[in-house]
């Protein structure tokens, strides 16, 4: 891994969370300058950084390795496929659909969204099941057939 990689990931990482260098420099008990310094690469992040990072629920093992900490998590898995279930239940009851598929089809419609769909799009399906609206990707909804995408 070289620095380049971390400084990279680090400020990916703080983008994704949509906070300002000083807002995750908070998070980590350092300074905007500081934060700034780490993106930069002018200086290396220390152990009391990535610690307060970690405790604020940054994905540290990600910035240092390059890999999520929730992947291949049987938790996370589970708890995501469990949401797409839903959500696959909910547009088929739109679509008055629910009796055309039995359960093997149903299944097959749970792998084939999430094999097919990117951490990104679980994480906003997630996110829709949050606020009460069911949406699967435009591009596994078409696949389907589901009229109301069409």
């Amino acid at each position: 891994m070289s620095d380049s990689e971390k400084k990279d990931r680090l400020k990916e990482e703080r983008g994704r969370l949509g906070l300002s260098q000083a807002a995750f420099g908070m998070l980590g008990g350092v300074s905007r300058a500081a934060q700034e310094s780490y993106e930069s690469g002018r200086r290396d992040v220390g152990s009391d950084y990535l610690a307060g990072l970690a405790e604020a629920g940054v994905d540290v093992l990600y910035i240092l390795t390059g890999k999520r900490s929730t992947e291949n998590n049987p938790d996370t898995v589970a708890a995501e496929m469990a949401g797409v279930m839903f959500i696959i239940e909910s547009v088929l009851k739109q679509e008055n659909a629910v009796s055309k598929f039995s359960p093997k089809d149903k299944a097959e419609m749970l792998y084939t969204v999430y094999k097919n769909s990117s951490p990104e799009e679980r994480r906003m399906m997630h996110k829709s099941l949050e606020e009460g609206i069911f949406t699967l990707p435009l591009s596994v909804a078409k696949y389907f057939g589901f009229s109301i995408y069409k």
